[in-house]
């Protein structure tokens, strides 16, 4: 299968690629990553109502991961755009690539009784949902049945409140983004007081980059999967 590492991620969250593919490994599969013509999803350019800036990338992408083969994305707003790029582009071509798109956790958790043993559990985890996961692709479920046999699951308060990163909301709107992100801080605060929890794991860059500093550490789920499973060991 295909595995998009986008722009954002592949800058600043590279570690977190190199955990996911352990992670599909552990249970299976066998990627390749995207070509470097795939390098950006166009969802910053749809939020900013650039359209045919978007759909040029779209084609792009498209172009780059020809075939029937599933695509696996581990950033939410990637795995969003990606799955609406037959509504963006309007082509049946872009309509059954959208059909391929998968969330890694989406695939890791239909193979999740393959999961290897935890060398060590990491605690209590905090589970912020990215708007793009919860309320787009629908895949909250799955996050928390691959990080379960790993971490003891602690939940927000707040159904899914945005966290105010929203793609380059956070920088065009900074004001009204912090109080945002101060709605969804008093919703940590108040998870961290119950559970002791440290960490607070997120499935796209923007959230994480927008809480970092709520908890001890901020990290991708699949970071933390890799990391209990002890599958970076030696690599």
């Amino acid at each position: 299968m295909w595995f998009y590492t986008g722009c954002v991620m592949d800058a600043w969250q590279r570690a977190s690629h190199r955990a996911t593919v352990a992670v599909i490994e552990a249970v299976g599969g066998a990627v390749r990553p995207a070509p470097p013509t795939a390098a950006c999803c166009g969802a910053l350019h749809v939020h900013a109502g650039l359209h045919s800036d978007a759909a040029e990338l779209a084609a792009a992408t498209i172009a780059a991961m020809p075939g029937d083969d599933p695509i696996l994305v581990n950033s939410a707003g990637c795995g969003a755009a990606l799955k609406e790029y037959g509504a963006l582009l309007g082509t049946d071509e872009a309509a059954r690539f959208a059909t391929r798109v998968r969330d890694v956790h989406e695939w890791v958790a239909e193979r999740a009784d393959r999961l290897p043993a935890a060398t060590r559990r990491v605690g209590p985890v905090i589970v912020q949902d990215p708007c793009h996961l919860r309320h787009v692709q629908r895949v909250e479920q799955p996050v928390r049945t691959v990080l379960a046999p790993y971490a003891d699951i602690v939940e927000l308060d707040d159904l899914g409140l945005c966290c105010g990163a929203g793609g380059a909301y956070s920088a065009l709107q900074p004001e009204l983004a912090g109080e945002i992100r101060e709605r969804k801080v008093g919703s940590i605060d108040r998870a961290v007081a119950v559970s002791g929890a440290t960490v607070l794991a997120s499935a796209n860059p923007g959230c994480a980059m927008q809480l970092a500093g709520t908890v001890e550490r901020v990290a991708h789920p699949m970071d933390l999967v890799a990391e209990a499973a002890a599958l970076l060991d030696g690599r």
